[in-house]
């Protein structure tokens, strides 16, 4: 991976655990306790079945997600939820507008029903 990519992961990496994730555990913390969970959502890869150079890609700022959180609270595998790595990814043109006139990311009511059970798996709520 190149070397402006290596930066905007270090970039990432740095904004979630010196500022964003630290500030959201500092809210949810009150009189010293902890008074609720913080739970984060890795990336599906819409673009894996037309790029699937793409894949390592996604897997290596998931895996930098769920090294980010870990200190904060929990994530959740919505990549694996998506279908993983594999492709082509039948799940791709269902969970997302990807194979549509509009080839949008963005998740489709199905889509988005899975990324909510993922949640509701990865929390047990």
């Amino acid at each position: 991976m190149n070397q402006q990519f290596q930066l905007d992961l270090a970039t990432l990496d740095k904004n979630l655990t010196n500022i964003i994730l630290p500030q959201l555990h500092a809210a949810l913390t009150v009189n010293g306790h902890v008074t609720g969970d913080l739970v984060m959502m890795n990336f599906y890869d819409p673009f894996q079945n037309i790029c699937p150079n793409s894949v390592p890609i996604t897997e290596t700022v998931n895996a930098h997600l769920a090294a980010d959180v870990s200190n904060y609270g929990t994530i959740v595998d919505v990549f694996s939820a998506f279908g993983g790595p594999k492709t082509p990814n039948p799940h791709i043109c269902t969970y997302t507008w990807m194979c549509t006139i509009f080839k949008d990311i963005h998740a489709t009511n199905t889509g988005y029903s899975v990324i909510a059970a993922t949640f509701e798996q990865g929390t047990g709520y």
